[in-house]
């Protein structure tokens, strides 16, 4: 008799190997989701984009406020989910308004002046505003004392 070949090696992965790839896979998974925009999984609005151009707007439209002249003011109108500053062009080169190029965001709050030479505001309270969309919402506060800008509630 002779003795018996050895057996041929089985081709596959290990129970271990295959835990160890789906391990791998949920950690990736874990951390890269948060970080996909949310406009490429669906088609939710940027609120984020909505956020920073009313940000923007709103502290140009102060320091134009600010180098502007005595007895002048920039305006700050919403109407219809959208803002518009210094529609009259008393200050700025151009009248601002938005959101620009982002759908299915809108804007709520109460329309209000910055005055010269500090960019205070008129009427003098401070001023919060709304941006909604997605389910979400966000708050921009401007300060009526100093026409500051900031993110988050009054």
């Amino acid at each position: 008799m002779s003795p018996r070949p050895p057996p041929a090696p089985m081709a596959g992965f290990t129970l271990f190997e295959l835990v160890l790839v789906l391990l791998v896979l949920g950690v990736l998974a874990v951390v890269a989701i948060p970080r996909i925009p949310a406009g490429l999984l669906g088609s939710a609005p940027d609120l984020q984009a909505a956020e920073d151009q009313l940000v923007g707007d709103l502290r140009q439209a102060r320091a134009g406020a600010m180098v502007c002249g005595h007895n002048r003011a920039v305006a700050v109108d919403f109407n219809g989910g959208q803002w518009t500053i210094d529609g009259a062009r008393n200050c700025l080169v151009a009248s601002l308004s938005g959101p620009r190029n982002i759908s299915g965001v809108s804007v709520s709050g109460s329309g209000f002046e910055f005055r010269y030479p500090f960019g205070a505001l008129d009427p003098d309270a401070d001023v919060p505003l709304s941006l909604a969309g997605g389910g979400e919402s966000r708050t921009v506060c401007v300060r009526a004392l100093t026409g500051a800008v900031e993110r988050g509630g009054c």
